[in-house]
């Protein structure tokens, strides 16, 4: 019975010690590296699909995006939220200089 109950008493400490003392991973990164897609990846707003690295779907936006470049006209261009101004020379949407 003793031994019983030691083996208990041991198995519940080293539960009790790896609890809330070990971290836990960031679950949007885990989202992201967990899809194994491309078209489910890049379909996450969250998300980018590395392919030329060999990385796979990683969390956050693509680092070379430009969000500026989709926009096709003036009137849209310059309606974005996303800190864009059309220029005129190129006859396209750029970021706005700071």
């Amino acid at each position: 019975m003793r031994p019983t109950f030691l083996a208990f008493l041991l198995t519940l400490s080293a539960l009790a010690a790896t609890g809330p003392a070990t971290a836990e991973p960031d679950m949007d990164t885990v989202r992201c590296t967990a899809i194994r897609d491309a078209a489910q990846c890049v379909s996450r707003p969250d998300c980018w699909y590395d392919a030329a690295g060999g990385n796979g779907c990683l969390k956050g936006p693509r680092p070379d995006e430009n969000p500026c470049q989709v926009h096709g006209s003036k009137s849209v261009c310059n309606t974005s939220t996303l800190g864009c101004t059309w220029n005129e020379a190129e006859s396209k949407c750029v970021r706005k200089a700071n």
